[in-house]
C-alpha cells in the first residue's frame, strides 16, 4: 500500500482507529479471574507465569474482549502480550497497541549515537521481538533486538560497550546499545541501504550478497520478492512498512524506500 501511494504520489494513510471499548466490557475483562491472576503475577515480577496465565484466559474471550485485554496490557506497558492479543483478535487498526513507543528514550538515543533512522531501529526491534525483553529464539538469539551471544560479545569488543555476561542481553538498555551498534555495522557494510541491511540482519550478509548476484539495476521491491528465504522476505517487507509507521509516530516521516534504495547494483 505504501509503495502504491508513492507511485501515484499520494500521502500515506495509516488509518489509526482504536476500538471504542464500552465500560461494561472493560470491567468484565479486568475482573476476569485469569486476567487478575496474570496481572498479580506480573506485578510480583513473575513475568513468565503472568504471560502464561494471560494467554490461557484469552481463549475465553470474544474479539471485542480480546481487544480490551490488549488495551489493559498496553496500559500496563506490557507490550508483547498486548501485541500478541490484539493480533489474536485480528484487529489491525489500533496502531498505538500494535506499534507501541516502547523504550523510546533508549532506542532514539542509540539510533542518534549510531547515525541511524530512529524509525528503522524501532521497526527492527518491533519485528525481532515485539518488545519482549526476555525473548529467546530456538537458536539462542536473545532480548529485544535478538542478538546471538557470539555477535553480542564481538560487538561489545568492537564498539567498547561493556558486557560482563551474555545474561545481560535481557537488560533492555544493554541489548539496545549492542543491537544498534551491530545494526550500524551491517548498515555500513551495505552502503546505507536499509533494504539490504534489514535482510542481512535477519538472513546474514553472505546470503544477501549471494542473492544480489545478477541484480544490477533491479528495483528493490522486485528484488525483495526474489529473496528465497520466506522468513527474510517477510521480515524485510515488515521492517520497511513498520519504519513508515514509526516515522509517523516520531514526527520524522520516512518513505518506505529512500531514493537510493529503490534500485541497487550487486554489492
Amino acid at each position: 500500500g505504501f509503495l502504491a501511494a508513492d507511485q501515484v504520489k499520494l500521502p500515506y494513510q495509516l488509518n489509526n482507529k482504536p476500538m471504542v471499548i464500552p465500560p461494561k466490557v472493560m470491567q468484565k475483562v479486568r475482573n476476569t479471574a485469569g486476567v487478575r491472576r496474570a496481572i498479580e503475577f506480573h506485578d510480583r515480577g513473575q513475568i513468565v507465569d503472568g504471560r502464561r496465565e494471560w494467554y490461557h484466559v484469552s481463549r475465553l474471550f470474544s474479539r471485542e474482549e480480546l481487544v480490551t485485554q490488549a488495551r489493559i496490557a498496553f496500559d500496563k506497558q506490557w507490550y508483547f502480550p498486548a501485541i500478541r492479543t490484539i493480533s489474536q483478535a485480528q484487529y489491525w487498526d489500533d496502531l498505538d497497541i500494535r506499534f507501541p513507543m516502547a523504550y523510546q528514550s533508549t532506542l532514539t538515543r542509540e539510533a542518534r549515537k549510531r547515525d541511524l533512522h530512529s524509525s528503522w531501529v524501532f521497526a527492527i526491534t518491533r519485528q525481532e521481538s515485539a518488545f519482549m525483553v526476555d525473548a529467546k529464539s530456538h537458536v539462542g538469539a536473545t532480548g529485544l533486538m535478538q542478538l546471538m551471544p557470539a555477535t553480542a560479545k564481538e560487538t561489545s569488543q568492537r564498539f567498547g560497550i561493556p558486557l560482563a555476561s551474555t545474561q545481560q542481553l535481557i537488560n533492555p538498555d544493554v541489548n539496545i546499545q549492542l543491537g544498534a551498534a551491530y545494526l550500524r555495522q551491517v548498515y555500513g557494510q551495505f552502503n546505507g541501504n536499509r533494504v539490504l541491511a534489514s535482510a542481512a540482519y535477519n538472513g546474514g550478509g553472505g546470503n544477501v550478497r549471494k542473492w544480489l548476484r545478477g541484480a544490477d539495476h533491479l528495483p528493490a521491491d522486485v528484488w525483495i520478492e526474489t529473496i528465497p528465504f520466506d522468513e527474510t522476505r517477510q521480515y524485510v517487507q515488515n521492517v520497511l512498512a513498520y519504519s513508515v509507521i514509526y516515522g509517523d509516530k516520531l514526527n520524522a516521516p520516512v518513505p518506505i524506500l529512500e531514493w537510493h534504495e529503490k534500485y541497487f547494483d550487486e554489492q
